[in-house]
């Protein structure tokens, strides 16, 4: 067995790397602009991605975060991570929603929200709003709120972070989370893909959900559209972001159940099938009304709409009206 030095010695020598990159971030150059090994690009794991176009569109997680996750909005950071995506393919991409291109051409997705944006979001208004998107996906929302005038900011799991997966009995829950991360990591593809296709300015961060890093600063408004049925934890998202939130919550999320009112204070646990790992919760309104009330966000409305979505991500079988709720909270 190791006495821990090789381990600290490799500890040490990443975090290094790491600051090395960030400094170089912050003064505007590319993050990965070091002397490296050109004959073969590193791994995922290893604490860079290599140069090579082609390994770049490899999966990019796990990787290494900065310090602490700070820094991450920073012009430097942020152009670091668009360079890592810029020569990402359509064909490199996981399109969880349907866009427009900006050449006109439609890009088929799981859900395809246009048209219906305004009651996804329980018709708030976000213009001239900074905005908090946890949970973007391939970031249909992102996009619409920046047309609409918003500055978001949209936070996703990533570098070491793996989603919440739902453990079952006899299940290698390690090989499970490597498959999901790379499917993640093609969503990531694609949110980049299409900020690079609208000239966006949004930025990307990643981190804990539960334990934000310390300088994203405040916001005038979070949006969490179809995420907490998959957090472990669905309160302590709520709360993380509600201490950095001024005005409004707003959460849109899938109607699962609809055996009680649903204003009902319930969350059912692991409502699908067993082998089904990545939805931990059918949440009633209700419940979505009671958290908010007690992080501080008293005033609150209810409404339900319906979304096309393609069951399962299957996407040569017809949509179908999913139905959903949306709960606004605001302050006070």
């Amino acid at each position: 067995m190791s006495d821990g030095s090789d381990d600290s010695r490799l500890s040490t020598r990443l975090a290094t790397r790491v600051a090395r990159r960030l400094r170089r971030a912050r003064r505007g150059r590319p993050a990965d602009a070091t002397q490296h090994d050109t004959s073969t690009p590193r791994e995922p794991g290893e604490g860079g991605l290599g140069r090579d176009p082609a390994a770049r569109r490899g999966a990019h997680w796990p990787s290494f975060p900065p310090v602490n996750y700070l820094g991450q909005l920073e012009p430097g950071f942020q152009a670091w991570l668009a360079e890592q995506r810029a020569d990402v393919r359509r064909q490199d991409c996981d399109w969880y929603h349907t866009f427009e291109l900006s050449n006109g051409e439609v890009v088929q997705g799981a859900w395809d929200l246009r048209g219906a944006e305004c009651e996804y979001l329980g018709h708030t208004e976000v213009a001239s709003k900074r905005v908090l998107e946890v949970g973007p996906a391939s970031g249909y929302l992102t996009y619409h709120m920046e047309r609409n005038g918003a500055e978001v900011v949209a936070f996703e799991a990533g570098f070491d972070v793996p989603v919440d997966l739902l453990p079952f009995m006899g299940q290698d829950m390690r090989e499970e989370q490597m498959k999901i991360m790379r499917h993640v990591d093609r969503v990531h593809n694609a949110w980049w893909f299409v900020h690079n296709d609208y000239r966006s300015n949004a930025r990307l961060v990643h981190g804990r959900v539960y334990d934000m890093p310390g300088d994203l600063g405040g916001f005038d408004i979070a949006i969490f559209g179809a995420i907490l049925l998959h957090l472990r934890d669905p309160f302590g998202a709520l709360a993380e972001a509600a201490r950095r939130t001024r005005e409004r919550i707003v959460v849109t999320d899938l109607v699962q159940d609809t055996v009680e009112p649903p204003e009902s204070n319930v969350m059912r646990f692991a409502p699908l099938a067993p082998h089904e790992i990545t939805n931990w919760w059918a949440i009633y309104p209700g419940a979505v009304v009671s958290m908010l009330n007690r992080l501080g966000f008293g005033s609150t409305s209810m409404t339900f709409h319906e979304q096309r979505h393609h069951l399962g991500h299957k996407l040569d079988e017809p949509a179908v009206a999913m139905p959903m709720f949306t709960v606004v909270g605001d302050r006070g």
